[in-house]
């Protein structure tokens, strides 16, 4: 358990405030505070970050959902990520979050600086597992931190049951795998890239994932897996914004494939590392 910092920009003066930092994780601090749309991202070499916008975009697209029209400060948020890092006591690389509750006492946006911590170089070697859950978002366009509160239990009682257990995925009622609670889920079958199509996170790395796969000529489905059918895929991968591309070889006690990252979930993943090293940029440029 790390260090969490805590800041607030109020969007009316544009203040920043520094709320000190706090032990623990992420989400536990999050839980903290009050409910509101939320979207997390890491940096990359120090203060760059792959383009904000998207996640500018569905903040504001969840706020909207949620009844609200808010157009973000855009430029105070950024200069706000950057002083909440503090290039003097730079060491790393960071996992930021950001939630925008809508208060009666005004409009701000918190912002939670933790260190980055990845999952391992031998998961991405030798692949990661999953376990399935039957569970659906209520709003599953919108990215609200009440479902962290709905999940916080799964979270504690799943994911640290064995070391290679990286995700927990959702089914809905028809057997269908949608996503996972912090990623977006992708099977491969005969060289075909299926993804869930609706009833999911429209998440920013899934997005950029689908735009490099068919770039590289790889089909997308927009097609669910159905629980009963993962015998019957070749590979199956998990993506986010701080796993980037992670490759899953068991659901449940099922293995997947041979049991071993498949070449296409490999292709990609190397694909979207070339995306990252083209696509970086500064979180605030100083005038």
């Amino acid at each position: 358990m790390g260090m969490v910092s805590r800041w607030f920009l109020d969007f009316n003066t544009l203040q920043l405030q520094d709320l000190g930092p706090k032990e623990g994780t992420l989400d536990a601090i999050t839980l903290e505070f009050p409910p509101g749309a939320y979207t997390t991202f890491r940096t990359y070499r120090g203060f760059h970050v792959l383009p904000l916008e998207p996640h500018f975009q569905r903040l504001e697209k969840t706020l909207c959902l949620q009844g609200y029209s808010i157009r973000l400060p855009r430029k105070a948020i950024r200069l706000g990520v950057y002083t909440a890092i503090n290039p003097a006591s730079n060491r790393g690389d960071y996992r930021v979050r950001l939630l925008v509750p809508v208060a009666e006492n005004g409009l701000g946006c918190y912002i939670f600086v933790e260190s980055l911590v990845v999952p391992a170089d031998w998961l991405y070697k030798e692949g990661a597992w999953a376990v399935t859950r039957f569970l659906t978002r209520e709003q599953p366009e919108a990215k609200s931190s009440q479902f962290i509160y709905q999940t916080v239990a799964l979270r504690e009682q799943d994911l640290k049951r064995h070391p290679r257990i990286n995700e927990i995925l959702m089914i809905n009622a028809y057997g269908e795998i949608l996503e996972g609670l912090s990623s977006n889920f992708f099977a491969v079958k005969k060289a075909q890239i299926l993804t869930a199509g609706e009833g999911v996170l429209p998440g920013v790395t899934r997005s950029m994932v689908i735009d490099i796969a068919r770039r590289a000529g790889f089909p997308i489905l927009f097609c669910p897996l159905k629980i009963n059918d993962i015998g019957t895929i070749d590979e199956a991968f998990i993506t986010s914004s701080s796993r980037g591309v992670l490759p899953i070889v068991r659901i449940d006690e099922n293995a997947i494939g041979n049991g071993y990252p498949g070449l296409i979930t490999q292709a990609i993943a190397s694909l979207y590392n070339l995306y990252i090293d083209r696509s970086l940029e500064p979180i605030y440029l100083m005038e």
